[in-house]
């Protein structure tokens, strides 16, 4: 065969094939459907109104403390100036002088704390110094008067004094500046005939000096 015919016959079938494939391909742009693009997420802002906030008055809450005022208090001091023991009988008294305990003039507003204890009834007072040296004699001697309800003692009136005691305290504050002198007194025992024969019986005085420093 000739040179030409086969070189013919070759371009008419690359033709045929060209023309072919062109009819049977799929068009890949026209059968793929276009991608679904993702969905663009939308944001919701939700406002959310502010708490209200409540404010309460301190006072209100808050119970106020009442002010204490503090006042210094002294505590008072005692001294024991005077403890003894002794024996006394119906036709005596006994004096005790302030003096000679350290106690030369008793001032204003200092106290004495006086304990008497006897196995018999006694009174018991504080005079001044000057009073104490008249005691002597019948005129100065300490009676109980019944009817008045008191102790009579004649020219003296007493600062302090104890009747008919056995077992007592008494406190008694000076409101006169002097020398004082106690006195532990059994002569009232001779006016009352259920006592004037009584022997001799003890007695105990104590004295305790009271102060506010």
């Amino acid at each position: 065969m000739p040179q030409r015919s086969v070189l013919g016959i070759l371009i008419f079938l690359l033709a045929m094939a060209v023309m072919f494939s062109g009819c049977t391909s799929p068009q890949s742009a026209a059968a793929t459907p276009p991608a679904t693009q993702p969905a663009t997420p939308v944001t919701v802002i939700t406002t959310i109104p502010p708490t209200a906030v409540v404010t309460t008055p301190v006072a209100a809450i808050t119970e106020k403390t009442p002010e204490v005022t503090k006042t210094a208090t002294r505590a008072e001091v005692e001294t024991l100036l005077l403890t003894t023991k002794g024996m006394i009988s119906p036709t005596e008294f006994k004096t005790y002088d302030f003096k000679a305990m350290g106690d030369q003039f008793s001032k204003i507003g200092v106290k004495y704390r006086i304990t008497l204890k006897s196995d018999k009834p006694v009174f018991g007072y504080a005079v001044t110094a000057t009073q104490a040296s008249e005691l002597q004699g019948n005129t100065m001697i300490p009676v109980e008067d019944s009817s008045a309800d008191k102790i009579q003692w004649g020219l003296i009136t007493p600062y302090m004094s104890l009747g008919k005691v056995t077992d007592e305290t008494k406190t008694f504050t000076v409101e006169t500046i002097a020398p004082y002198v106690y006195v532990v007194d059994a002569r009232w025992m001779e006016s009352d005939e259920n006592y004037v024969k009584t022997p001799p019986f003890n007695y105990e005085l104590t004295i305790t000096k009271i102060t506010s420093p």
